[in-house]
């Protein structure tokens, strides 16, 4: 039986077994042409050192302890016996007794037929379901989708087909479907593993801190670097979870990783089941593990699902509460740890709720909780907090600095979201026009206080990890406070005008450095990239199309430009994701319009060939059919009122035409 929590090479080696092999120095006494005395676990030469001894195995060239297959050999044996022993009697737990089971039969998936998987499955499923029904001690009673019960088909749909490809909130990739599903693998090599970890801190860590990074070292330290004993940790779920997951994102932020990204993910899963029916913080830790893999991958759960599942396990726990309302026995870390979970998890249920035009999971008249404090992850300890909070003029920044900003940013979008989108019921145009001058004031103050980018050892692999994030956020946020005004109001005149203007350079902004982002690099792309991009495409045309001022202050290689970039991106997308074709058929459609209106008249420049840029044959029976296309994938009402807008406007004006 292997074991999921301990080291192995790359996918797709194997170990060479050989005959009794002759003493050899270590590595160590080698380099510095010491004598070494052989011993085991460890020569007195690294001994004194305090450094790893390690041999190279003269067959497989790997560096590993002397002492590797015996350890190896009884970590087998401590599994051999834990099964043992859970299969006697029913004297092990529930939960232990699953995870035990699950990894036997998880990581032979080759001697299973496809029922005996299914089946697997099944029984993880309805047993973390169970556990979530009776978490709280009371009787079986209705569970809403905050509860383990509802995350439990997550999993169950999870392990049947990893990396489910969801319309709503994610994009199917080309690959093929009928491929075998990836398999579990152990934990990659020390020096592997500290890339992967490395990738996450750098550049996911800094927007989403729900992990302690001095905690997960000590974690990964112990299950992963070479050691000479069997510890506590290589069979404790948590850490073997998050340490795995860790991993998984990491690797998706690396190229040429392969499959390790989906093997270490599924590795993950079979830890799962405990972590959740635990309902504490680590719970909710997990499912956003979950949400990391998603933002990352364009496979993988739905983003608005998993985020509001974990908003309302910390509900349940009243972590959007004031600290004042936890336990006596709280440490440091754990307050700080709670408040961070929250307010990551606000931050992401409330990107996912706003771009999707649907009901923020809770309203900030409800929440008082503190924001986390602006200090390093490694001045927080069980016992203390250690040094001073950092100033908002410093010119420093913490591992935290960015993250506050993300809040503070998000903080805005619900109240923005709540305030003129949602209670329009109850606000005439007078209170619709003095609301939009304070939220831009917001806005502006934003951006202006953005932090420095906090130091890294490698090349940012993640547009969050950059300056150009927070722009492109600005920009994006200057649209949704305008798009009511773009929608409900006709172009021409004044203020009016100068809404229109401001809506189409930041529309602008965004294609066109979004192209200078993605084009000829790696393209990593999820619904929200794509919705972002598509947004800001038809916001630009739809400008165009309405107001007179942007048309007049708009010259044709400008207007070639911009839709040009965004139409790049989204084929770019569409090669890799067949579910982004009608994103992309219908804005090179649109576009295609858009020139021939501005060419013919509705913009005040000349000189350019309509031969250039004659609109494509596209009958209105395409329009609808794409419409539809895009609707069922999931989109907000008001971008879905532009679409429908412009796709009117170009029709009604190639009728015109002919």
């Amino acid at each position: 039986m292997q074991n999921l929590g301990h080291r192995q090479a790359l996918p797709g080696s194997r170990r060479i077994r050989t005959g009794p092999r002759a003493q050899l120095a270590c590595i160590n006494c080698k380099e510095r042409k010491l004598k070494c005395d052989n011993q085991v676990p460890s020569c007195v030469n690294c001994q004194r050192y305090n450094i790893a001894c390690l041999v190279e195995d003269p067959a497989t060239r790997r560096q590993q302890p002397r002492n590797y297959v015996e350890t190896l050999e009884a970590k087998v044996a401590v599994l051999e016996d834990l099964l043992r022993r859970t299969r006697q009697g029913n004297t092990t737990p529930p939960v232990a007794a699953t995870r035990t089971e699950d990894t036997a039969s998880g990581h032979s998936p080759t001697v299973s037929t496809k029922d005996d998987d299914d089946d697997v499955v099944s029984e993880l499923s309805s047993k973390v379901a169970l556990l979530g029904m009776t978490a709280d001690g009371e009787a079986r009673h209705y569970l809403g989708p905050s509860s383990v019960f509802s995350f439990s088909h997550v999993i169950h749909a999870s392990l049947r087909q990893p990396f489910p490809g969801n319309h709503l909130e994610s994009l199917d990739d080309d690959q093929d479907d009928s491929a075998a599903a990836p398999s579990p693998c152990f934990l990659p090599d020390y020096e592997l593993g500290i890339s992967l970890s490395n990738a996450y801190f750098e550049n996911i860590h800094p927007h989403y801190p729900f992990l302690h990074e001095p905690t997960f070292r000590r974690w990964e330290d112990a299950l992963v670097r070479p050691s000479n004993t069997v510890g506590e940790l290589d069979f404790d779920p948590v850490p073997l979870f998050f340490v795995n997951m860790v991993y998984a994102v990491g690797a998706l932020l690396l190229s040429n990783s392969g499959s390790l990204p989906q093997q270490l993910y599924v590795s993950a899963q079979f830890y799962i089941g405990d972590i959740l029916s635990r309902n504490n913080l680590e719970a909710i830790q997990a499912i956003l593990c979950y949400s990391m893999y998603s933002l990352r991958s364009s496979r993988g759960p739905s983003i608005w699902k998993l985020s509001g599942i974990a908003l309302r396990q910390c509900i349940e726990l009243g972590y959007h509460r004031n600290v004042n309302h936890s336990g006596p026995n709280t440490t440091p870390l754990r307050l700080e740890m709670r408040k961070r979970a929250f307010w990551v998890t606000f931050g992401i249920e409330c990107y996912a709720a706003t771009i999707l035009g649907r009901p923020l999971g809770i309203h900030l008249q409800e929440v008082d909780a503190e924001f986390p404090l602006d200090i390093d992850d490694s001045n927080i300890t069980e016992t203390d907090i250690l040094g001073e909070p950092r100033s908002p003029d410093s010119d420093s920044s913490t591992s935290m600095s960015t993250a506050l900003h993300v809040i503070r940013l998000r903080h805005i979008w619900a109240r923005l979201h709540a305030s003129l989108y949602s209670d329009v019921n109850n606000m005439d145009n007078t209170t619709h026009d003095d609301r939009v001058p304070l939220f831009r004031a917001e806005i502006d103050a934003w951006i202006a206080s953005t932090p420095p980018i906090p130091p890294r050892t490698g090349a940012a692999l993640s547009i969050l990890a950059t300056q150009d994030w927070y722009d492109l956020s600005y920009s994006e946020t200057i649209i949704m406070l305008y798009r009511g005004r773009l929608i409900h109001h006709p172009g021409g005149g004044g203020a009016n005008d100068d809404i229109f203007l401001q809506c189409a350079r930041a529309a602008e902004s965004i294609c066109l450095k979004n192209r200078r982002l993605y084009i000829a690099k790696p393209v990593n792309c999820t619904w929200g990239t794509l919705h972002v991009i598509f947004s800001a495409g038809l916001t630009y045309l739809h400008c165009l199309w309405t107001s007179a001022a942007v048309r007049h202050q708009t010259s044709l290689d400008e207007m070639n430009s911009t839709p040009t970039s965004c139409t790049m991106l989204l084929t770019v997308i569409a090669d890799r994701f067949k579910s982004a074709a009608s994103y992309r058929d219908v804005f090179e459609a649109l576009c295609s319009r858009t020139k021939k209106m501005m060419v013919d008249g509705g913009g005040e420049q000349s000189g350019v060939q309509l031969s250039t840029m004659d609109p494509c044959d596209v009958a209105p029976g395409m329009f609808t059919q794409w419409m539809a296309e895009i609707s069922d994938a999931g989109i907000s009402n008001a971008v879905n009122s532009l679409l429908a807008g412009l796709v009117s406007d170009c029709v009604t004006y190639e009728e015109i035409g002919n």
